[in-house]
């Protein structure tokens, strides 16, 4: 029986509370409420479903109307009052205390958490100095025809070359031809799909808009970041949009993005130091929902306890016809026993949680386990990068969840009136079995869809295992109503 530590809290707050609404309440008359005892409060309607980001630092309450959750300043003894009995009516179901997350992926990204605070500090100092210079706020929006030319330096590991056609994992050198390992893997090349007219928003760092393979592309782009434009100079944005996004044809090395012709929808909610606050993680949700993306991913995380307002995000999200998709973290070290459990907010069960896999589709090293719904690609991860550099390597969870958003934009391509819970249970029914514990790997290895009916369709059981593969670890999760959809429930781990 292997050990999976239980969730560790090594949550840094920003002294705000994370609040969640009550999905049927009416949220003029909360605000009113709030605002007669001297809150400031704004909403993101207000605003195209995107508050901007001297908004949220400087308003009492900030309101995301799609997901029916607000982040509260310190409240004064009279609000607290207002919130106390809003509360005793149900009205606000949960109250909690608002942190940081941060991108996860290669080791130069994973700095302390001062550090993430320092960066958040950054941010704010950098917006006020442009406001007192006379400027706008930082936040971008629009849609950008992204041109070409060059952009910031980031330092990174030299790109690999990925061969074409699927072979066994480990009987081939890695990228060698004409897609990325990782592509092969999941079979991207038997696929017919492309994610045509499915909205992908990667919630990130943001992304080099002046990069040769996103050159004429149509690109919505928002940054909820204080100070910061969209422009990726972190780098983990770029390479994580590459891989759910990218081109077909790369203009150097092998054809790396899943969902090449999805509408791509780049919100900054990581600073350039690779971190952001949960209410920055909101916006960006809400703002995608708002645009109709029906896939979100989220490559970034905490080691923390499951958090009430992303599972009320992920939950309100299906509802709305839309998948998050959220990286497991990076926090273990199997090779000498330690397992660490799941990060926030892949650990909410209404929050698709992706592990990582090395090219001999073994767990890899530092992926985390316990709550996993299903595995791809995260080591060795060849993708985007800003220029000059171009591309770049690199491996983590946040390398494998990517794949997994590409792969659900094929699956709604594929079946555009199917709902997002059953989205959600194909993309279970479609992976590729592993001898590997479901805590480890969920449904197993991401496979891309061939047809729009295919053996993904069968029921579990009857599903033939490969040469390499185990029978399935485990079955599909028990399905429990909530909000008028069925939603995959969390299930207990299997840690055999």
């Amino acid at each position: 029986m292997k050990d999976i530590h239980p969730p560790r809290d090594e949550l840094r707050t920003t002294g705000r509370k994370l609040v969640v609404l009550s999905p049927t309440v009416n949220i003029a008359a909360m605000a009113s409420a709030l605002e007669a005892v001297g809150m400031e409060v704004v909403m993101a309607s207000q605003y195209g479903g995107a508050v901007p980001p001297d908004k949220m630092l400087t308003a009492d309450a900030v309101v995301f109307d799609r997901l029916q959750t607000m982040v509260v300043a310190d409240p004064s003894p009279a609000a607290l009052a207002v919130m106390a009995e809003l509360q005793a009516r149900g009205v606000i179901l949960s109250v909690e205390d608002e942190g940081y997350v941060h991108a996860i992926s290669a080791p130069a990204l994973q700095s302390s958490q001062r550090e993430y605070l320092d960066g958040y500090r950054a941010g704010v100092n950098g917006l006020i100095d442009h406001l007192l210079s006379g400027g706008a706020p930082a936040a971008t929006e629009g849609h950008t025809g992204v041109p070409s030319g060059r952009g910031e330096s980031s330092g990174g590991v030299r790109e690999e070359r990925q061969g074409r056609g699927r072979h066994e994992p480990g009987t081939r050198p890695l990228d060698q031809g004409s897609v990325t390992w990782g592509l092969d893997a999941i079979g991207i090349e038997a696929s017919p799909f492309t994610g045509r007219g499915v909205r992908v928003a990667v919630l990130d760092t943001g992304l080099d808009l002046n990069h040769p393979d996103f050159r004429g592309r149509k690109v919505v782009h928002q940054s909820f970041v204080p100070g910061e434009t969209v422009q990726d100079q972190a780098g983990h944005g770029t390479h994580t949009a590459g891989t759910a996004c990218g081109p077909h044809a790369s203009a150097q090395g092998p054809r790396y993005g899943v969902a090449y012709e999805a509408d791509l929808y780049i919100g900054k909610v990581l600073s350039n130091q690779g971190s952001g606050a949960d209410g920055w993680i909101m916006n960006g949700i809400n703002w995608a929902l708002v645009n109709g993306c029906r896939v979100i991913s989220m490559s970034l995380g905490s080691q923390r306890p499951p958090v009430e307002a992303y599972r009320a995000a992920g939950e309100r999200a299906l509802n709305q016809g839309a998948i998050i998709v959220a990286a497991a973290g990076n926090a273990s070290h199997r090779s000498r026993g330690d397992i660490q459990y799941t990060g926030a907010p892949a650990n909410s069960g209404t929050i698709l949680s992706v592990a990582a896999l090395d090219s001999s589709l073994r767990v890899a090293d530092f992926s985390n386990g316990g709550k996993i719904d299903i595995a791809a690609p995260g080591v060795g991860v060849h993708s985007s990068w800003p220029l000059p550099q171009g591309y770049n390597t690199i491996s983590g969870t946040s390398m494998a969840t990517p794949h997994v958003a590409g792969v659900l934009a094929l699956l709604m391509q594929a079946d555009p009136h199917a709902s997002a819970p059953d989205i959600w249970r194909r993309l279970q029914r479609m992976g590729r079995r592993l001898n590997a514990p479901a805590s480890d790997v969920g449904f197993g290895l991401v496979q891309a869809p061939v047809s729009a009916r295919t053996e993904q369709e069968e029921p579990i059981g009857k599903q033939k295992a490969s040469a390499r593969s185990s029978p399935p670890a485990q079955s599909e999760g028990p399905i429990v109503e909530r909000g008028g959809v069925q939603i995959p429930s969390p299930r207990e781990s299997d840690t055999r």
